[in-house]
C-alpha cells in the first residue's frame, strides 16, 4: 500500500574493499594499522581520517502517484521530512505498477465523491501524471537543500503480491514485475536488476505480509513464490540486494512470530540463505490522510556516511552501512574486534573475537543480544553495551537486536566472519524450443493502435478529440515493442478497422503481421487472416456463422475474444447467458481467448471446456489487449501466443491457430516466457501432441521449456481434474491418456485452489482482473483429442 560524529573505535588489521557495491572485507588479528581509501571503520589511531555521519532519514514513501492519498505529491514528503521532522533524508518508492499510470490507486478512489479526483495523479502539474518517474526525480532534486542538510531521491516499489515487494533506490530505469517476468520467477527480476537495473541498490520489503492466500486460511507456503521463492539465494544480485525491511512503520519485521515468520525470524532467514542484508527501517507511509510522512512514531534508518549527498548515502548503503531504529532517537555502536557494520572479517581461528556494542539516546533500559546464524543469541546484556569475547567461526555472521520491555526497538546491520561467498553465477539456460514436426512461434493476437475507435493519436484523429490520457501507440511502434519482447509475429486488431494491415511499419522488425480486426458485434469477436472487413449482416447467430464460415474459407481463424470480461454473475452450469459474448453456443469459433488481463481466466476456461464437452475442437489463445499508451504499459506479449506451425510464415501461424497447435505462457521470450507442451511417447521419444488425436492409455507426459520455471501442473480431462501435482524446473511429469474418448489439457500456476474461492475471483463488473488465481497462471495447453 509508507549532525553527529560516529564513534570512534580501534581498528585491528589491514581492511581490503571487494569493489564499491561489496561489503567491506577485513583481515582480524594483523598487526598493520592501514586503511584503504574507502574503508569503512574509523579509527583513534588515524586522528586525520574524516568521521563519519549518522545521517537519519525516512525510506518507503508513497503518495497519489501510486496508492498513496489523492491530491499528494512525492514533494509532499520530501516537504514533510525535510521541514517539519528535520529529516536528513527521504527515499522515494512508489508502486511501479501504478507509476505507469496517470491515475490514483487510493482506497479512496472508490468512493464516487472521490474518484473523479483520482482521474489525474498530479492535481498542481496535470501532465506529470503522464511522466510520473521523471517528474519524482525532478521533485526530489528541487527539495536536495545543503543548507536545509537535506537530501530527497527517488527509488521505486517492484510489487509481486506472489513473491513479495522490493524497493530498489537510485536506479535510472524502473520495472514491473509484470513486465520483467518477476511474477514467474525471481530469477527475472534479478536478471533485470544486474543489467538495466545496475544502478541501483535494493531492499527486501516487509517479509511474509504479501501472499496470495489474502485472508484466506491457507498455507502461505503452498505457494512456491512466497517470499522471493523463499528467499532463494542468487549470487549474482547479492551485491545489489543491500537491506532487508525489519521494521515497517511501526511493525517488527526483523524476529519471529509473526509476518508467517520461520522460527529464526526473517532476518536470520535471509543472511542464512547467504544474502548480504543490511537491516532497514522503513515508513511505507502516504496510503491515508493521517499519515505524517517522517513521523517520529515510524521507523528510520540511520546510514552512516561522510557527507549528506546522494552519492555518500548510496555508498554507505552499498557497504551496509546502516542500522535500523524503531525509536528514532536511538544510536548503535556495533563491532567485532573493532571492525564496523557491513565489513566481512578474514580471522585464523586462533582467538577470541571481541564483540563491542553500546546504545545511545534510551533513557529507559534496554536487552541487548548478539545474534548469530539460525537466529540464535550467542551473547546478551541488560543496559546500554554489550561486551563480548567469541570464538572465531567459520562462514558465521552476527547482528545486534536491541529490545526494550521484549519488544524489539533497533537492529544492527551485520558483521561476516570468514565469509567467502562470491557474486556472480551463471544464467540458466534458455528452453529448447525446437521440436519434431516444426517450431514454435511466439506472438500477440491482440493489441490496438491508433486506429482504435477508444484512443487518440495525432495525424490519426481530429485535434478536437485530443487527449493525452488516451494517446495511443502507432503501428510501426506496436511492431518494434514486439521485436523487443523477442515475438514472432504480431496481430493489430483494431475496432472494426482494417487500416494497421497497410500501415507504415507493419510487419517490420521482422515479425510477421497477421491481418485482422476487432469485430464489434454482441461481444467481442477477432477475425484474423483478413485485410477486409466483412459482412456481418444482421448480427444475428446465423448471420455471424456465415461470417465465420467465410474467414475459414479465406484461410483465416474466427475467435470468441475474453468471454469472462466483466461478467456480473458467476459462470455455471455452461449458462453462456451471464457471459458477455451474447451468442452462447450458436455460433462456434476455431478459438477462444482464455487469457486477457482484463477478464476471467477461470470463466473463460470454463466455457472452453463447454465446448470441448460439446464434442467440438477448439483451441485457446491469449492477448494482452495492450491499447493506450500509459493506460497499459506493459504492452505486447504479455501473455504470448505459441503455435507450433510448419514454418515461419503468416499462413503457417493461421494454420496452426485452425489445427489448434498452441500454448499461452504468461511471458514473452524476451523475459524467459516459454510454453508448456503436452507429448506422446512415439517409439523411443516423446513428440508435442498439442491439438492432435492420441490413443486411449497412451503414454503421455506434460513439460514446461522454460527452465527457470516451476509451479502446480493441473491436467484436466473431459471436464475432470485428473492431476495436480509439483512440476518441477527442467522436469516432466508422465501420466496416461484416458480410457474413454474426450479431450485433455494441461496448464501450470504458481498458488494453490484456494486462491479461487476469493470474492476477487468472482463476478465483478471491473476492467481489471483482480483474481489471484489468475494471477497464478503460468501457461496452459490447448487440448489434446483422445480418439
Amino acid at each position: 500500500m509508507r549532525i553527529r560524529a560516529l564513534f570512534a573505535t580501534a581498528a585491528v588489521g589491514t581492511l581490503v574493499l571487494m569493489g564499491a557495491a561489496s561489503p567491506a572485507i577485513a583481515t582480524s588479528g594483523a598487526a598493520d594499522d592501514t586503511r584503504t581509501e574507502n574503508a569503512s571503520v574509523v579509527t583513534t589511531s588515524h586522528p586525520d581520517a574524516p568521521h563519519e555521519r549518522e545521517l537519519i532519514g525516512a525510506l518507503h514513501e508513497h503518495s497519489g502517484y501510486s496508492d498513496g492519498w489523492p491530491g499528494s505529491r512525492p514533494a509532499d514528503y520530501f516537504a514533510s521530512g525535510r521541514d517539519k521532522h528535520d529529516l536528513n533524508f527521504v527515499g522515494s518508492s512508489e508502486h511501479t505498477s501504478n507509476v505507469n499510470s496517470p491515475l490514483v490507486f487510493n482506497e479512496e478512489c472508490l468512493d464516487p465523491r472521490v474518484a473523479p479526483s483520482c482521474q489525474n495523479a498530479d492535481p498542481l502539474n496535470p501532465l506529470d501524471a503522464l511522466r510520473k518517474w521523471d517528474a519524482t526525480l525532478e521533485q526530489a532534486k528541487a527539495a536536495t537543500d545543503p543548507a536545509k542538510d537535506f537530501v530527497g531521491f527517488r527509488g521505486f516499489e517492484w510489487t509481486s503480491d506472489r513473491m513479495g515487494h522490493i524497493n530498489v533506490y537510485f536506479s535510472s530505469k524502473n520495472s514491473m514485475p509484470e513486465i520483467d517476468g518477476g511474477t514467474i520467477a525471481m530469477d527475472r527480476f534479478y536478471d533485470w536488476l544486474t543489467t538495466t537495473g545496475k544502478d541501483g541498490l535494493a531492499v527486501f520489503n516487509h517479509p511474509g505480509d504479501k501472499t496470495l492466500c489474502g485472508p484466506l486460511k491457507c498455507d502461505v507456503r503452498s505457494d512456491l513464490g512466497f517470499g522471493w521463492e523463499d528467499f532463494k539465494y542468487f549470487p549474482k544480485a547479492d551485491d545489489q540486494m543491500v537491506g532487508i525491511e525489519v521494521f515497517n512503520g511501526g511493525s517488527d519485521f526483523g524476529s519471529a512470530p509473526g509476518h508467517n515468520a520461520p522460527p529464526e525470524g526473517w532476518y536470520a532467514h535471509a543472511l542464512d540463505k547467504g544474502w548480504h542484508v543490511g537491516a532497514i527501517g522503513a515508513e511505507d507511509k502516504g496510503h491515508d490522510r493521517t499519515d505524517d510522512w517522517g513521523g517520529s512514531q515510524y521507523a528510520k534508518t540511520v546510514v552512516l556516511a561522510k557527507a549528506n549527498t546522494e552519492k555518500d548515502i548510496k555508498g554507505a548503503m552499498a557497504d551496509r552501512r546502516f542500522y535500523a531504529v524503531l525509536d528514532n532517537a536511538l544510536r548503535l555502536d556495533f563491532t567485532i574486534d573493532g571492525h564496523g557494520m557491513g565489513e566481512r572479517i578474514h580471522t585464523d581461528g586462533k582467538r577470541p573475537l571481541a564483540i563491542d556494542a553500546h546504545v545511545r539516546g534510551s533513557s529507559t533500559p534496554l536487552q541487548l543480544e548478539l545474534v548469530s546464524n539460525g537466529g540464535q543469541v550467542v551473547a546478551s546484556a541488560t543496559g546500554d553495551q554489550l561486551n563480548a569475547s567469541l570464538k572465531a567461526a567459520d562462514d558465521s555472521w552476527y547482528f545486534l537486536r536491541v529490545r526494550r520491555d521484549g519488544r524489539p526497538v533497533a537492529y544492527s546491520s551485520p558483521i561476516w566472519v570468514n565469509d567467502d561467498k562470491q557474486a556472480g553465477a551463471p544464467k540458466a539456460p534458455e528452453g529448447d524450443l525446437s521440436t519434431t514436426g516444426g517450431r514454435w512461434l511466439a506472438g500477440d493476437l491482440n493489441v490496438h493502435s491508433c486506429f482504435s475507435s477508444d484512443v487518440y493519436c495525432a495525424g490519426t484523429d481530429d485535434a478536437s478529440e485530443a487527449d493525452p490520457f488516451r494517446q495511443g501507440v502507432d503501428v510501426r511502434s506496436r511492431f518494434d515493442e514486439a521485436d523487443s519482447r523477442g515475438l514472432d509475429y504480431l496481430a493489430v486488431t483494431d475496432d472494426d478497422d482494417v487500416r494497421s494491415a497497410s500501415a507504415q511499419g507493419s510487419g517490420s522488425h521482422g515479425v510477421l503481421a497477421i491481418p485482422g480486426y476487432e469485430d464489434q458485434v454482441k461481444g467481442d469477436a477477432h477475425v484474423l487472416g483478413v485485410d477486409k472487413l466483412l459482412n456481418n449482416g444482421d448480427d444475428s447467430a446465423a448471420a455471424i456463422n456465415g461470417l465465420a464460415n467465410e474467414v475459414r474459407a479465406k484461410g483465416g481463424v474466427f475467435q470468441i475474444d475474453h468471454p469472462g470480461s466483466q461478467i456480473t454473475k458467476p459462470f455455471a452450469g455452461c449458462n453462456a447467458s451471464t457471459l458477455t459474448w451474447g451468442y452462447g453456443f450458436d455460433v462456434r469459433p476455431d478459438t477462444i481467448e482464455v487469457w486477457n488481463p482484463s477478464s476471467s481466466i477461470r470463466a473463460a476456461e470454463d466455457y472452453l471446456d463447454c465446448w470441448l464437452q460439446r464434442g467440438e475442437r477448439v483451441a485457446l489463445t491469449g492477448g494482452s489487449d495492450a491499447k493506450t499508451q500509459y493506460g497499459q504499459p506493459q504492452g505486447a506479449g504479455y501473455p504470448t501466443t505459441w503455435v507450433l506451425a510448419r514454418n515461419r510464415s503468416q499462413g503457417a501461424v493461421l494454420e496452426a491457430l485452425r489445427a489448434g497447435r498452441t500454448s499461452v505462457s504468461a511471458l514473452p521470450p524476451s523475459v524467459g516466457g516459454r510454453p508448456l507442451v503436452i507429448e506422446a511417447q512415439r517409439g523411443k521419444s516423446f513428440v508435442p501432441v498439442i491439438g492432435d488425436d492420441v490413443r486411449p492409455g497412451e503414454k503421455l507426459r506434460v513439460r514446461s521449456l522454460d527452465s527457470l520455471t516451476d509451479g502446480s501442473l493441473r491436467v484436466i480431462a473431459n471436464g475432470q481434474k485428473v492431476l495436480d501435482q509439483h512440476l518441477t524446473r527442467d522436469g516432466s511429469i508422465e501420466f496416461t491418456a484416458p480410457a474413454q474418448p474426450g479431450w485433455v489439457r494441461a496448464e501450470l500456476r504458481l498458488g494453490n485452489d484456494l486462491l479461487e474461492q476469493t470474492p476477487l475471483c468472482g463476478a465483478i463488473n471491473v476492467g481489471v482482473n483482480l483474481c489471484p488465481y489468475d494471477a497464478a497462471m503460468v501457461a496452459m495447453t490447448s487440448p489434446v483429442y483422445v480418439r
